[in-house]
């Protein structure tokens, strides 16, 4: 089996705003590239957004979707061909409302407008991945000198996330000290809870109270808590 040497043009991370706003050029070999507002002329892309209607043609075994990302939407079309068998299989069964990651070739339509012709369609579950993305974004325009207002709000988005983060880190080592043989039955005092983690006092009181919210401990006496 031989393999062609020719490299894939890499998949650049965009806004589908820029891909709505780009403008397709022929080059002197006859193919059409989008004109992006980074000076970037794209074959290939990376998007990220919310399906928000979807079409499935079981006897072409293709599938359209919208994908909207805020700035904008456009059309995401996979299978419809024998290599693209998979990709099919990987669409069809997502639902509208689903964040989805997709890779694939810019193309335009006969509308004059610009839609994806997927290579790769796989699921967000993580809210951390949307954020990076935006991050990774962000700095790409700015190494393109294009201005980036985003950078402090999603930079400050991953400072909270980071904070989500910790904060689930310190309920887990709660319940695992309440669930602890030594303190099922007795439970701990605030006092115990805070010298066993090392918290402060600010630090423990939210988480506390979260807990009780949730249902997961309670407080039998002031002070002392226990694994529900």
């Amino acid at each position: 089996m031989t393999f062609s040497g020719k490299r894939r043009a890499p998949a650049i991370k965009l806004k589908i705003k820029d891909i709505i706003e780009g403008e397709f050029e022929t080059t002197q070999d006859g193919t059409k590239l989008l004109h992006v507002k980074t000076d970037d002329l794209v074959r290939r892309v990376r998007i990220m957004g919310e399906i928000t209607s979807r079409t499935v043609i079981e006897s072409d075994e293709s599938v359209i979707f919208e994908i909207d990302d805020t700035s904008g939407s456009l059309n995401v079309k996979g299978g419809g061909s024998e290599w693209a068998g998979q990709i099919f299989l990987d669409m069809k069964d997502l639902k509208e409302g689903t964040i989805v990651d997709v890779v694939g070739l810019v193309k335009e339509a006969g509308d004059g407008k610009a839609f994806i012709n997927c290579e790769m369609c796989l699921p967000v579950t993580n809210d951390a991945v949307k954020v990076l993305r935006e991050l990774e974004i962000s700095k790409y325009y700015k190494r393109k000198g294009l201005d980036s207002k985003a950078t402090d709000s999603i930079q400050s988005a991953i400072k909270d996330q980071e904070k989500l983060v910790e904060s689930d880190e310190i309920k887990t080592q709660i319940i695992d000290l309440l669930k602890n043989d030594e303190h099922i039955e007795e439970g701990c005092t605030f006092d115990e809870i805070k010298r066993a983690l090392g918290l402060t006092t600010k630090e423990l009181e939210p988480e506390l109270r979260v807990l009780q919210n949730d249902g997961d401990i309670f407080e039998p006496m002031p002070g002392t808590f226990k694994y529900v």
